[in-house]
């Protein structure tokens, strides 16, 4: 059997509050130091939370279940992968550049989590999937200067959700990424930090810019 399709996008629950006595959590939250809680719903369900979906107030627990730590590397090692979808949960730390080793897939969406670091340069390889990351903190929390997505992904994969975004994507640096292809950039006797992942064309030798 052969992995195809992972879809765990929205797998999270409403976050609920239990007062902690003894018959309904299973630890006081004036004894809590961390860990994972569960506690009893007035329906008879139980529900519990790793401790990063634990919050304390007063005496009460409050808990909001859902899909949770870092993405595997090893889903690079499942070549039959078509769809992996992963939006709308508290995954966090950084894409694992393994991902990109996925030649088949068709949807990679990782929209709406919590992850940080740069976007990997690997994932340039997926050039006919659609990769969604907007909505993770290493989209909504860079500063100005740092909005920049690797080359290889503005410029192969038009699926990419930042593609049409100038900022992350300027569509100048394409232009000259295909200016460099064509005019054998390879064999000029200068091209420091022409066509590298995040170096800002700006700053590409013999290129001057205006500050807008």
């Amino acid at each position: 059997m052969r992995l195809r399709e992972l879809k765990l996008s929205q797998n999270q629950q409403e976050r609920q509050c239990f007062f902690s006595d003894s018959n309904n959590c299973d630890i006081f939250a004036t004894d809590y130091q961390g860990g994972d809680v569960c506690c009893n719903s007035d329906n008879g369900k139980t529900v519990c939370s790793d401790e990063g979906g634990v919050e304390v107030e007063d005496s009460s627990f409050c808990l909001t279940p859902a899909l949770r730590g870092n993405i595997p590397a090893g889903f690079g090692n499942t070549p039959y992968m078509e769809i992996l979808e992963m939006s709308n949960n508290f995954l966090t730390g950084n894409i694992p550049p393994e991902i990109g080793a996925l030649s088949r897939v068709k949807i990679l969406d990782l929209t709406n989590n919590t992850l940080t670091g740069s976007i990997p340069s690997a994932l340039g390889a997926l050039v006919n999937a659609a990769i969604l990351v907007q909505g993770n903190v290493m989209i909504i929390s860079q500063n100005k200067d740092d909005k920049i997505a690797p080359l290889s992904l503005c410029y192969n994969v038009r699926g990419f959700d930042l593609f049409h975004d100038p900022m992350w994507c300027p569509p100048e640096r394409n232009l000259m990424r295909k200016f460099y292809d064509e005019a054998k950039g390879q064999e000029w006797t200068n091209s420091t930090g022409w066509v590298d992942e995040f170096n800002n064309h700006c700053k590409w030798y013999g290129v001057e810019c205006n500050e807008e």
